[in-house]
């Protein structure tokens, strides 16, 4: 029996239905579960066909944001349990007015904290790997609960072990946050909210970053300049378009479908490849159960 849209719970609203949508707070009163079984957390870096997926997604967005957990603390530190489906921006001000500095990039990351460790998030010279210390997973193949450490967990840039691991769902996390004056903290939330809303597309339907950098000896490349420099700010396909704010994000100008996406893509990896000899790489995951001939470009 297929579940509502996932539409609901995707920033760029797009996505049809499931065979089952779960909340992981009911993970446990369901036993059989339709494969594949894919996992959700805002939304916020994946496109969801919008013919519907087989299988289960797992939603682990708690909506109830409840609090992080004080497991130790000293004079120096502090280390926080926290829930894989805490909200970051929430996790950015909890921390910040309790003077535990480390988080504060996370203000203007519309995703879980579970999402945030598969992809190693990160802003403003500051990234996950930085404050992890373990994670803790449920395989959803054996029903058991395990303890990764952060070395185990492998995380580089937009990337970790777990997302070779589709089966392992996050649950949880230990984090260590160092103490810092709170008033101090708040300034620099508040520096780095003002600069996402100024220089990203922060009000409309999006992705958020569609292409990674690309790093080339020392240096990055940043995909939104190669996109620009390539002339397609505002290029638009259907109800989707690159943002003239910022040419890595991908906009929902209204009733924007999946094929729309999945076909602007395409055409900026030929246009910035023609115009620059650069191949970009998709920071965005893309859930379909189709094949496309726009989708099979340059980065499969």
């Amino acid at each position: 029996m297929r579940a509502s849209s996932l539409r609901t719970f995707s920033t760029i609203k797009i996505g049809g239905s499931a065979e089952a949508i779960v909340q992981l707070k009911d993970l446990q009163n369901h036993r059989e579960l339709p494969k594949p079984i894919r996992i959700l957390g805002n939304g916020s870096n994946v496109l969801i066909d919008d013919c519907g997926l087989k299988g289960t997604v797992i939603i682990t967005r708690d909506f109830s944001n409840p609090e992080p957990v004080i497991l130790e603390e000293n004079k120096n530190e502090v280390f926080l349990s926290v829930s894989a489906g805490l909200y970051l921006p929430t996790l950015s001000h909890w921390t910040g007015k309790r003077g535990l500095t480390g988080c504060e990039y996370m203000v203007g990351v519309p995703g879980t904290f579970g999402g945030a460790i598969i992809q190693n998030a990160g802003a403003n010279e500051q990234e996950l790997k930085d404050i992890l210390v373990s994670v803790e997973v449920y395989d959803v193949h054996s029903a058991q609960i395990k303890n990764l450490s952060v070395d185990e967990c492998k995380l580089s840039y937009r990337h970790s072990a777990l997302k070779d691991f589709p089966n392992l769902l996050v649950t949880s996390a230990k984090i260590r946050l160092k103490r810092k004056p709170s008033a101090e903290i708040e300034k620099q939330i508040e520096l780095n909210l003002a600069y996402r809303k100024e220089k990203t597309p922060y009000s409309k339907p999006s992705l958020g970053s569609v292409f990674t950098r690309i790093k080339e000896g020392s240096a990055w490349i940043y995909p939104g300049k190669l996109i620009e420099d390539a002339g397609l700010k505002n290029l638009r396909i259907g109800g989707a378009m690159v943002s003239p704010v910022h040419a890595n994000y991908i906009v929902n100008e209204g009733g924007a479908t999946f094929e729309d996406v999945v076909t602007l893509i395409g055409e900026i990896e030929k246009k910035v490849f023609e115009h620059s000899g650069k191949k970009l790489f998709r920071e965005i995951l893309i859930w379909s159960d189709r094949l496309f001939k726009n989708y099979l470009t340059l980065n499969t």
